[in-house]
């Protein structure tokens, strides 16, 4: 009777397992689009061709030949190898599936009863969502889940040395994406937390004073694996760059501070609520490395949405250390209380037979595997990305261009299509796209200063020599560049075209 409990219980936890990975992947998979990825594939492009990574900016006039340091060049390899070897379906599946892994890493790590599990995750795969999209930013995600489970396996068994490790994961991470700084973070969040535990709990100092070793160490390390890199020293200073370029919330919407009046916002503060009443009801001491790491994740959060996921990552795990056990009390309290009042269960409840039970948990796994299948197919398939990518990229704009050929003078392009253009019209460098790091406050300015025409933006025109224009057709500068005498070549619901008067392309 036993045995045949635990198989039960057993099936129900593989059952809640896959029904969660699915879920995931059923809201990872989407329309395989984002400004930024259409550049990272013409990186990844040119990295296979030439066989090394690109490592100077060759797709840009206003930086053209300078230094660039690429910290994603190996997400961009695996990224474009999905998509040449299988189009836009690669692409979503590589999405999907990074996603899977993470919170199926996620689910494995944390604490608690497999219904328990499966609710928060999806929780954060909801929160989590913000992230998943063709760019090397899913490696990051994923990166950080398996730092925090090698974490976790030696705070909870001890022994485990792990340096071999974290050196690994570091030279992968920061070959792969420049997020490799939320894994310092991490480490450094650990080691604040040790200090802080060894100031307001009593423990054996030489164990305490081995543990800050330790902790010192793996930063170290991981610094250290940082730096194998085709970017050398340089690859250290990308996280400050990136976050020091002060037009960064002007024009990207995923580095802006979180609007909680947005539906989309309010799964974070429905997570943030409950890690802060595990705190304050948890039976088990709260350690300094779950304080000052939630602290830590919730700030970075508020600054930018970008950081919603590992947020939910390392809120999750916490909220699994001490929630399930304010569970226990809270359910035991409820039964006492109906059991007082007279509303007992039924004592007559049907049990199916368990051959049938294992017919119904496989028919509900192929079910939403069939949903999950048929979503991929359909939002990556062809005609429907190309539905989306008309709404939203200047699509007839650069048909219209290649059949008519492009004009005189330098590109002035929307931000969020210089990308676009990299791939479409590689023959056409572009006046930015969002590699912020490498622009800089210096371009992004003039860029912004010429999009609103403040002061000086005709003179901004003429330095940059600027002959062309490809913009939405909304924008400030376009009735100005129009009463100036600039001729409208194209324009669509879309995307305007706008050239200096005596342009002969067409």
């Amino acid at each position: 009777m036993i045995n045949l409990l635990e198989k039960d219980q057993k099936n129900l936890d593989n059952l809640l397992f896959c029904i969660t990975l699915l879920l995931v992947f059923i809201m990872a998979v989407r329309v395989p689009l984002d400004s930024d990825m259409w550049w990272h594939l013409r990186a990844g492009q040119w990295t296979i061709q030439n066989g090394s990574p690109l490592l100077k900016d060759v797709f840009s006039y206003t930086r053209a030949g300078e230094n660039w340091i690429n910290h994603s060049w190996l997400g961009e390899v695996v990224l474009y190898w999905f998509f040449e070897n299988a189009g836009f379906w690669g692409l979503g599946l590589c999405v999907a599936i990074t996603a899977v892994a993470s919170m199926g890493i996620l689910y494995k790590i944390m604490e608690g009863g497999a219904l328990f599990k499966a609710w928060f995750v999806i929780l954060a795969a909801i929160i989590c969502s913000f992230v998943w999209s063709p760019r090397p930013q899913i490696f990051s995600l994923l990166m950080f889940v398996i730092l925090l489970g090698l974490i976790r396996t030696y705070r909870k068994h001890g022994g485990f040395q792990g340096t071999i490790w974290f050196f690994t994961l570091f030279v992968l991470w920061s070959n792969l994406h420049g997020g490799y700084g939320l894994g310092i973070f991490l480490l450094l969040f650990l080691l604040a937390g040790e200090i802080l535990d060894s100031l307001l709990i009593p423990s054996n100092e030489g164990k305490r004073f081995g543990r800050l070793k330790k902790y010192f160490i793996w930063i170290l390390v991981a610094l250290s694996g940082v730096l194998i890199n085709p970017n050398g020293l340089n690859t250290l200073i990308v996280p400050f760059k990136t976050v020091g370029v002060q037009t960064l919330q002007s024009l990207i919407d995923e580095w802006a501070s979180p609007d909680f009046h947005q539906l989309a916002m309010q799964p974070f503060l429905v997570l943030l609520f409950i890690v802060i009443f595990s705190f304050a009801y948890s039976k088990k001491t709260v350690s300094g490395f779950e304080i000052v790491g939630f602290l830590g994740f919730t700030y970075l959060a508020l600054v930018a949405k970008r950081n919603f996921a590992p947020f939910a990552i390392f809120a999750t795990l916490t909220v699994g250390n001490h929630l399930p056990e304010i569970f226990v009390d809270i359910t035991k309290n409820l039964k006492n209380f109906f059991n007082q009042h007279g509303n007992r269960m039924s004592r007559n409840q049907v049990v199916f037979p368990f051959n049938f039970r294992r017919v119904i948990n496989m028919t509900i796994i192929g079910l939403l595997g069939m949903v999950a299948i048929g979503k991929w197919f359909y939002v990556t398939h062809p005609v429907v990305v190309s539905a989306y990518e008309a709404r939203f990229y200047p699509q007839k704009a650069v048909a219209y261009l290649k059949e008519k050929g492009i004009p005189d003078g330098r590109l002035w392009n929307s931000y969020g299509w210089g990308g676009y253009l990299i791939w479409n019209m590689p023959e056409t460098p572009v006046f930015v796209d969002g590699r912020t790091d490498l622009f800089g406050d210096e371009i992004l300015k003039d860029w912004l200063n010429i999009l609103n025409t403040g002061e000086g933006w005709e003179e901004a025109v003429e330095k940059w020599k600027i002959g062309w224009f490809l913009i939405e057709p909304q924008q400030p500068v376009v009735e100005k560049l129009i009463k100036k005498g600039w001729r409208v070549l194209y324009e669509d619901e879309v995307s305007i075209v706008v050239a200096r008067e005596g342009d002969q392309s067409d």
